[in-house]
């Protein structure tokens, strides 16, 4: 039986993730439904989601409250000069006033809950894997007959895991093909041609590519889902990456005039500069380079996955070649070479290590169960030890 913990090729089942990348996951929208709601059992069941709203000490951004496309201001739910420690918070949920405006018809989102549950931390970061993009998960309960947000696109490819209850989506064509940050719509949109009419129920899943207008509104039931979504990386981030590097060369960096009262009017001159330029930025550019920078990027500013280090702390017995270990599940890394060095990347760390040793840290960072002493390469026992205990120290390994 499929199961969320799995990762995306278990949520995307019985569509394989082969299948998803070829056609969905810059195409068209995918519905899958039918499957029963134990394919997210332990996600977020509805006990602790009325724990997390009712019992847990929310504050502003991180929480707000939306009716029918309209933002609820927060000082209607929220509380200022809350006591707390030797200081103060504002912002601070004001729980009977949230449950109020929910009665009436308001929608609780939750923002980036992936930051502050382990659970969606978990589903982020198995998303992040598998699709090597920025993942951000948000919550949406929905009260019966009740509609959050007017017909609207995003500039994410989002997934819509229906966890509790049902709501009816309505999908339509894209209002612009592709859309990146800068072309976001803060509001409602026409819709276009309607394209899906679907009630989605627990276990049931809906993927949006990004321009893909929809609206949703709830049935006779309370319905509660989350939306993981995923800002992808386009050429246009490419482009933008190569143009950072155009002022290392001095042609780049001459002045030109202005023409203020326009319109403007290039000159000969500046018409064969600008070949010349456009030339250089051609010859000149490294795609390889620029993918690398992005790729590195991308690794450090993945959420830490640190469970397992309080143990590891607590633990204070060396690492033995007989010890058995394996990467952490939910780490996203990398691991290249400069020629002199072998350089493993993850949480914006870096471990290095002589560039002879690669295939130890290539074999380290597959995941696979090992033991210490069949770590690989021209290693001695005390360095196959120091290695993984500096590994295990820092959080990219855990016992097993």
């Amino acid at each position: 039986m499929p199961h969320w913990t799995h990762g995306p090729e278990a949520i995307l089942a019985p569509t394989t993730l082969d299948t998803f990348m070829d056609a969905h996951w810059d195409g068209t929208p995918l519905i899958i439904q039918d499957r029963g709601a134990d394919i997210y059992s332990g996600l977020l069941p509805l006990d602790a989601l009325d724990a997390l709203i009712h019992e847990s000490g929310w504050r502003v951004p991180t929480f707000r409250l939306v009716k029918e496309g309209t933002q609820i201001p927060h000082v209607h739910y929220t509380v200022d000069g809350v006591p707390w420690g030797t200081g103060s918070v504002s912002g601070f949920i004001e729980r009977e006033r949230v449950r109020q405006f929910m009665k009436d018809g308001a929608t609780f989102v939750m923002e980036s809950c992936q930051r502050i549950h382990p659970s969606i931390g978990r589903l982020s970061r198995s998303f992040e894997q598998a699709f090597h993009s920025p993942s951000a998960v948000n919550l949406y309960v929905t009260p019966p007959t009740s509609q959050g947000f007017q017909p609207h696109f995003d500039i994410q490819n989002v997934f819509v895991l229906q966890l509790h209850g049902s709501k009816q989506w309505k999908v339509y064509g894209p209002h612009i093909e592709h859309p990146v940050p800068s072309q976001a719509v803060d509001g409602a949109v026409q819709p276009g041609p309607l394209l899906h009419d679907i009630t989605l129920k627990p276990g049931d899943l809906l993927y949006l590519p990004r321009g893909y207008v929809h609206v949703a509104h709830t049935t006779q039931e309370l319905s509660a889902h989350l939306s993981v979504s995923m800002l992808p990386t386009t050429w246009a981030d490419v482009f933008t990456e190569l143009i950072q590097t155009l002022p290392l060369d001095s042609r780049f960096r001459t002045a030109i005039p202005l023409q203020p009262h326009g319109p403007a009017e290039a000159s000969d001159a500046m018409e064969s500069t600008f070949e010349e330029l456009m030339t250089a930025f051609g010859s000149g550019s490294d795609l390889e380079d620029a993918l690398d920078g992005m790729a590195r990027r991308f690794v450090a500013t993945r959420l830490p996955a640190t469970s397992g280090q309080l143990q590891a702390l607590a633990n204070s017995a060396a690492v033995s070649l007989h010890a058995s270990l394996q990467r952490h599940p939910n780490i996203v890394w990398r691991v290249e070479s400069d020629g002199e060095q072998a350089h493993l990347h993850f949480h914006g760390k870096t471990t290095s290590v002589p560039w002879t040793a690669i295939q130890a840290l290539r074999s380290i960072a597959e995941g696979k169960p090992f033991k210490v002493s069949e770590i690989p390469g021209d290693l001695s026992d005390d360095t196959r030890c120091q290695l993984a205990q500096h590994l295990l120290d820092e959080g990219f390994l855990i016992y097993c």
